[in-house]
């Protein structure tokens, strides 16, 4: 069955999705004695990896194994295992312990191998319950049956969802290569990531000096060349590893060394294009504002001969030009792909970031249930398959779980939750203060309409009888003032709509407060002396969970907030 699912990886290769070399095959075993090691000697006989979830440290697990024989096949296999990752079962709760070496085979597998007498009543971490659960999560189940001749068949749930023996559905096996039934440009988002390359300049800086030119009133132009995506993330997260007690050297390894630049590459790649996006919402906004400023100084200037002779071809090339430049900046951005690569690679790093502080406890990243309208999002699979695939490239994070790896980890994850806070309640005042200062300025300046509007009124009823202290060329510029400022404000208003700056800000602001409950929580399973592993995996499941909706939503929000012209 191994040999048939390496083959019917080979033929499914696509070099065009996938990496040029070889499907990988892995696989994943707790090393009990029986179908464990005939399941995880016949991978490694193909070539295959071998990752060792361990229900107990592995000195006290080889207490289970009756004869010398059998610790030393044990022994051979492990050294020959490229991760392992030993849990701290306890003896008085074998049944949790096995339930939880069970768990992370199921969380990094594609195809759980059930090798079975089809009986009940194996107990909690028996093989029905680790069949029932991996049905529950959607991983297939390819069922051996372990004392009779039958043939190897799909374990399915029924269509009530019973968890019965008799529940189960029983489909039968046959190993030939599925159509691809989605077209190839489906793939062109995967394509185009892979493809990318870090761009020297950082063209979308003018929405961070905007930003900040409005919210502090400081003009800070900073360096327009972008830093190592990967420099900055591996500090980020070195910040977030505590020093006391420090994490397992060979977790910390894995962490910095294999995650890390996956998520860099993910979150400096959505940073950058989500500046792009935004500052080309700002550009585009103000640009068309000051063509129409152009545009009625040209009118203005007509009556003034010796000025309007020269000055009015400049004044056109400039509303000529400014005109290009947004249609230019429009067609661009959406040629390019900003909107779609800024929230797709959002919602991947924001995955990878949750990743973080789940596969150190050998945990599987939660899918929430999705609302029709998020789940009807084409490139939703395509955040999913390759999330997948970096989480099997990876592989099970190694370490030895004891009190001061679960300290470790609980301090990780409070310093990870911690930087989220403070970067939601950054988030929601600067969003706060963006979007109130726009909207004054914005309603100033129609306030500055409405007054020149009642003074071109009144000084068209006075006619011949306007005062003598009038200048000649008022109504004029009065003129001017009835159209331009309603030009610049309609464009404060419609870049504040355009970022839902309002709706950033309510939003950070409900996600700080909820954090700070998940914070709670985790200390709460901090305390736990008796199974504080098990309370750990549920209390960041939970967190990981929420992080995930919060993201899946932000994505719907700006979703259909695609670059558009002006208007």
């Amino acid at each position: 069955m191994l040999g048939e699912i390496k083959r019917l990886c080979e033929r499914l290769h696509d070099p065009l999705i996938y990496n040029e070399e070889p499907a990988l095959l892995r696989v994943v075993s707790p090393l009990a004695e029986g179908a464990d090691r005939i399941v995880a000697q016949a991978g490694l006989d193909l070539g295959a990896e071998l990752h060792c979830p361990l229900p107990f440290h592995a000195a006290e697990y080889m207490l289970d194994f009756a004869d010398e024989a059998s610790k030393q096949e044990f022994e051979a296999l492990l050294a020959r295992a490229e991760k392992v990752f030993e849990i701290d079962g306890a003896r008085a709760e074998e049944g949790r312990a096995y339930e939880h070496a069970g768990e992370v085979v199921i969380a990094h597998s594609d195809v759980v191998l059930a090798i079975w007498d089809g009986q009940e009543g194996q107990g909690r971490g028996g093989t029905l319950q680790m069949i029932d659960e991996a049905l529950q999560l959607k991983v297939p189940v390819l069922w051996v049956h372990a004392t009779e001749e039958n043939a190897p068949v799909i374990l399915m749930r029924d269509k009530l969802g019973n968890q019965s023996t008799e529940g189960l559905e029983v489909l039968p096996l046959r190993f030939s290569s599925p159509k691809l039934d989605a077209p190839r440009e489906s793939f062109h988002l995967g394509r185009a990531y892979y493809a990318e390359r870090r761009p020297r300049m950082d063209g979308g800086r003018l929405f961070s000096i905007f930003r900040k030119f409005v919210v502090k009133g400081k003009l800070s132009l900073g360096s327009i060349l972008t830093s190592s995506y990967e420099a900055r993330a591996t500090l980020e997260w070195e910040e977030a590893m505590p020093d006391d007690p420090p994490l397992h050297v060979e977790t910390k390894k894995f962490l910095l060394k294999r995650l890390c630049p996956y998520y860099a590459w993910a979150d400096g790649l959505s940073t950058y294009y989500g500046g792009l996006f935004r500052t080309s919402s700002v550009a585009t906004n103000m640009l068309a504002a000051f063509a129409v400023l152009f545009a009625l100084l040209g009118v203005l200037l007509e009556k003034q001969a010796e000025v309007y002779q020269w000055i009015e071809p400049s004044l056109s090339v400039c509303e000529l030009l400014l005109i290009v430049v947004v249609l230019s900046i429009t067609w661009w951005g959406r040629r390019r792909c900003w909107h779609e690569r800024w929230l797709n690679y959002r919602q991947l790093a924001e995955r990878l970031r949750q990743y973080f502080f789940l596969a150190p406890l050998g945990c599987a990243l939660p899918t929430p249930r999705e609302a029709a309208h998020i789940g009807a999002d084409p490139s939703g699979s395509w955040v999913e398959g390759t999330f997948h695939a970096i989480a099997r490239d990876l592989g099970l994070a190694p370490g030895v779980v004891d009190r001061s790896y679960l300290e470790s980890m609980g301090k990780l994850i409070d310093n990870v939750l911690e930087g989220q806070v403070r970067y939601h309640e950054s988030n929601h005042q600067d969003m706060h203060a963006l979007t109130h200062r726009l909207h004054q300025a914005g309603t100033g300046l129609f306030v500055v309409t409405l007054v020149a509007c009642f003074a071109t009124v009144i000084g068209g009823l006075a006619g011949q009888h306007m005062p003598e202290w009038v200048p000649e060329w008022a109504p004029r510029w009065m003129h001017l003032l009835t159209i331009a400022p309603p030009a610049f404000g309609a464009a404060f208003y419609g870049i504040t709509n355009h970022g839902e700056f309002a709706r950033s800000a309510d939003r950070s602001l409900a996600m700080s407060h909820e954090l700070d409950r998940h914070r709670k929580e985790l200390a709460e399973a901090m305390k736990t002396g008796s199974d504080t592993f098990t309370g750990m995996r549920a209390a960041a499941t939970r967190l990981a969970e929420t992080m995930i909706a919060e993201t899946l939503d932000w994505n719907t929000l700006f979703r259909y907030r695609q670059l558009n012209l002006p208007g």
